[in-house]
């Protein structure tokens, strides 16, 4: 099965499992407390979006370097220029902090078996 069969809306199902991860009187995500399926599904979730956003941002960077004809004769416009600057920022941001959080799941359920 390829990522796309398991996963096919990995944000979406992402963004809808955070909200349920019990948190401490530190407003601190309190791993040891969760469900262990629980945060093997948002590992799993975590490390696609690690994935595709990886593979997007080189997509991008592809794009742009093979658009700078148009880039200087002004087709393409400096304004589009740096709203995907902003974008693949924070994208590389987002990444960052996916694979954090897939790490934090992953050391929680190293040992967790759910036979």
């Amino acid at each position: 099965m390829t990522s796309r069969m398991v996963a096919l809306r990995p944000m979406r199902d992402l963004m809808t499992r955070l909200p349920t991860l019990p948190v401490t009187g530190g407003q601190k995500v309190d791993y040891a407390a969760a469900d262990p399926a629980l945060l093997v599904a948002i590992a799993e979730d975590a490390e696609i979006l690690v994935g595709t956003m990886h593979n997007g941002v080189s997509a991008i960077g592809q794009l742009l370097a093979n658009s700078a004809v148009m880039v200087e004769d002004g087709t393409i416009s400096a304004d589009c220029l740096e709203a995907l600057g902003f974008l693949m920022s924070e994208l590389g941001d987002m990444a960052a902090s996916c694979m954090a959080l897939a790490a934090h799941c992953r050391r929680e359920t190293a040992d967790y078996n759910p036979s």
